[in-house]
């Protein structure tokens, strides 16, 4: 009794949540006709090239902090390592 409860519950608040949002949403705006970019106006026009390079450069660097932070982990451990075998072979003579 209380699943079916639970579940109309469910359904009735997504059926209310999906009416709201979609009466919130203004209807979206048909283009009739091709318009080259140049004759479009000046806050339309939206350059590719920089935000190109500035996504590249992004990825780049974040990649790059990565495989630093990566090779500081591992120098670390590799320090720890060489130590530990140190006082193992120390421990064995």
């Amino acid at each position: 009794m209380i699943m079916k409860r639970l579940l109309v519950a469910i359904v009735t608040a997504g059926s209310l949540l999906g009416v709201t949002v979609s009466t919130q949403q203004p209807p979206p705006q048909q283009q009739e006709e091709f318009v080259p970019i140049d004759q479009l106006p000046p806050q339309d026009q939206l350059p590719a090239a920089p935000l190109l390079i500035a996504a590249y450069s992004f990825v780049v660097l974040a990649l790059f902090a990565y495989v630093l932070s990566v090779a500081r982990r591992l120098s670390v451990v590799q320090r720890e390592l060489d130590r530990l075998q140190a006082d193992t072979r120390r421990g064995r003579t």
